[in-house]
């Protein structure tokens, strides 16, 4: 491929794409009209063959050829950033850095595992990763003050300082032992006769739904996390409410029975927060990436 009959500018639109996950956000990102920006991926489209991003629902996914270019797209860009702003790649710098990551159960459960497993398959040195259990109420304020990197909240922050966007839409469902009320149909009568493990009120915030469920079922025990709901649900054959995913990853661990609910509820949005100022940090920016690819 000839580089001198390519503009090179639709790197850096590819790039943008990959890392906002939406033509409206690259466009506003770099300055462009969207439909500027969509005439621009259609010459990249004919240039590689590719469709490069698909629709699903109300999101792009980048096609296995995008994921593939994504990498060596990035670093040939911060190789030239570099070699113009006159500061060399520092290789060892991304491993002396630490990211403190306060993720909570979803993100610690479901998504961790595989970002770390993406951030060691690419090239380039793996940051430190520091978790952090911080309460809901606090994650907020420590996002703003830059103690915490990247969180996974229930609820976006509403700061000026922090940046936030939507990661996983999941429903929530009922989980129980497979013997007895595993195998019999969860109307709303059974549901609500049913003894139940929940989580503590501060977690379990009304803004999901949780307090009309509270009022109505019989909660035994409560607990401060999604791992400790599972355990009991196996060995006290106790219920529990949870999003899909944590449900079916616990299910498979304990050979537990998942149901849907038999009400309708509100979903269970994961929203991705950082500080505002890392917005533009080339190793922030392969983290989000990370995650943001985990939680598909």
């Amino acid at each position: 491929m000839n580089l001198r009959r390519i503009d090179l500018n639709l790197l850096t639109i590819f790039d943008a794409i990959m890392t906002e996950g939406s033509i409206t956000r690259a466009a506003a990102r770099l300055g462009m009209t969207q439909p500027a920006l969509s005439n621009a991926l259609t010459r990249l489209r004919r240039l590689v063959d590719d469709p490069l991003f698909i629709r699903v629902g109300n999101k792009i996914v980048p096609t296995p050829r995008a994921e593939a270019l994504s990498l060596p797209i990035r670093q040939a860009l911060d190789l030239a950033e570099r070699a113009l702003s006159g500061h060399p790649a520092d290789a060892t710098r991304d491993e002396t850095r630490i990211f403190t990551l306060a993720l909570g159960d979803t993100g610690e459960t479901i998504a961790l595992p595989r970002a770390l497993e993406k951030l060691r398959r690419e090239a380039g040195a793996t940051p430190h990763l520091q978790l952090k259990c911080a309460p809901p109420h606090t994650i907020a304020e420590e996002l703003g003050s830059g103690a915490v990197d990247l969180a996974w909240l229930a609820f976006p922050p509403r700061l000026r300082d922090v940046s936030v966007e939507p990661v996983i839409q999941d429903e929530f469902v009922c989980m129980v032992a497979e013997e007895g009320a595993g195998k019999e149909e969860m109307t709303q009568e059974r549901y609500f006769a049913l003894d139940h493990v929940g989580l503590v009120p501060e977690i379990a915030s009304e803004e999901h739904g949780f307090g009309a469920w509270r009022k109505r079922r019989k909660i035994l025990m409560e607990v401060h996390n999604y791992a400790l709901l599972a355990m009991f649900v196996a060995t006290a054959g106790l219920a529990a409410t949870l999003p899909s995913r944590l449900a079916q990853h616990y299910a498979t661990t304990y050979g537990l029975a998942v149901h849907p609910l038999p009400f309708d509820a509100p979903p269970a949005i994961i929203y991705q927060a950082w500080p505002r100022g890392l917005t533009e940090d080339r190793t922030h920016i392969r983290l989000r990436r990370a995650f943001r690819v985990a939680a598909r």
